[in-house]
């Protein structure tokens, strides 16, 4: 067994772990695609003589990033939607010009993923509205939880949209393998009927991720809460419907959907303390996921990172799709997300770093993410003479142009392997 043991090491290596300490001369000895052991270079040698060694010098080893939550489908867009008029203005764009941007679809989807292991990312959670991505991502190097999106809130074609949704989750559970799992998203709360997002999820049990657009706008939240506001508008000018009302009965009525399931919940960014505290009790695997420059784009705000901690929920950085993003650089999220999320330094330097690492491991359900025995080896190396703390990490990562290499499974996928 030792002889098919491999030692992969580094200058500085950083686990992402709870402590966020940091190594020098470090390295982790990997066995049929997992870590058998994490720490100093020379003791790695030391214990296993016949390894293969591969040794970046001036390098970090990390975790492989992780991207949460992405939209690949929309990645032919460029400038079709509008943004400056709030997320009403913008959601009123996607309504009127969606259909326009899936030209060459296949072309930048590739062009996408390309850009996510560019940028050391391993794994992603990819929102699938149509199935477009499905085949590609799922032979792809990418490490993928594949979130078939459903959407559809006119009673009259509940049976209809239940079985469009049956039918591509059918499919996408046919590409089930260690590097593809089939997951479910719950597009949002003003976007689908409760009595179906209900049978559609009794089809996950609960370690099935779940992922849903949460309190994106303050629209959404005047619409659940107060039955008011610039909702009724849309139902009735997009989707012809005549005096329309919520499906459901505010805010926790919605989140009661999730009760005991595995929940990734998506901006946030209108969230009270109440419905975060509200999120936990109804589910222990209770997710944020943010996505700051989409969320400045499209609503003018950030989430406040101080806002989940003090509900001591867990979250995660994601880059969202093109088509509400200028682009899909993981790297560039991290650069734009440490220089504007309010707060302090430090701490949002450490929480940044383990939220495109073990943190959105957890969200996504993956056993990656951090440097620990027993972990899957996806690993990212970037250039690094030298690094102390989190934040001189982080600073390092948003220098980065690009990835230098890249392992996913102990596999290097990035310079290719010979």
């Amino acid at each position: 067994m030792k002889d098919a043991l491999k030692i992969i090491g580094a200058s500085t290596l950083i686990p992402c772990d709870a402590s966020c300490g940091v190594l020098e001369e470090g390295g982790v000895a990997i066995s049929k695609g997992q870590i058998v052991e994490v720490g100093k270079l020379a003791d790695l040698k030391h214990h296993y003589p016949s390894a293969s060694l591969d040794f970046y010098k001036h390098g970090l080893l990390m975790p492989a990033l992780i991207n949460p939550h992405i939209h690949f489908e929309f990645s032919a867009h460029r400038d079709t939607f509008v943004y400056g008029k709030g997320f009403e203005g913008w959601l009123a764009s996607v309504m009127q010009k969606r259909e326009s941007i899936f030209a060459n679809a296949q072309r930048h989807i590739q062009r996408a993923i390309h850009t996510q292991l560019q940028n050391g990312v391993g794994s992603v959670g990819a929102i699938s509205s149509y199935g477009l991505e499905r085949e590609i991502l799922a032979h792809s190097d990418l490490r993928v939880v594949f979130f078939d999106e459903l959407i559809g809130s006119a009673p009259h074609a509940l049976e209809q949209n239940f079985k469009d949704f049956q039918h591509r989750h059918t499919l996408s559970l046919q590409y089930k393998s260690p590097t593809f799992t089939p997951a479910i998203a719950i597009h949002s709360p003003y976007s689908v009927h409760k009595e179906l997002a209900r049978r559609v999820l009794e089809m996950a049990d609960t370690h099935t991720p779940i992922s849903t657009h949460f309190l994106e706008s303050l629209a959404e939240l005047e619409w659940l809460e107060h039955k008011q506001g610039w909702f009724g508008h849309f139902f009735q000018e997009f989707l012809g419907v005549t005096n329309p009302v919520p499906g459901f009965e505010g805010v926790e009525d919605f989140l009661n959907l999730f009760a005991k399931k595995h929940l990734l919940l998506v901006h946030a960014l209108f969230a009270q303390p109440k419905h975060l505290e509200y999120a936990k009790t109804i589910s222990a695997q209770t997710h944020i996921i943010t996505c700051p420059r989409s969320n400045r784009l499209l609503s003018g705000q950030l989430l406040d990172p101080a806002r989940v901690q003090e509900c001591n929920l867990p979250y995660a950085l994601a880059t969202d799709g093109n088509s509400s993003n200028l682009d899909v650089n993981l790297l560039e999220e991290l650069r734009h997300a440490l220089f504007a999320l309010p707060g302090d330094l430090e701490r949002n330097a450490q929480d940044l770093l383990l939220g495109c690492t073990a943190r959105a491991s957890e969200a996504l359900g993956l056993n990656s993410g951090c440097l620990q025995v027993g972990k899957d080896a996806d690993l990212a190396i970037f250039s690094c003479k030298r690094a102390h703390t989190p934040l001189d990490i982080l600073l390092k990562l948003t220098q980065a142009k690009k990835v230098r290499a890249l392992y996913i499974q102990g596999k290097r996928v990035l310079p290719p392997a010979p």
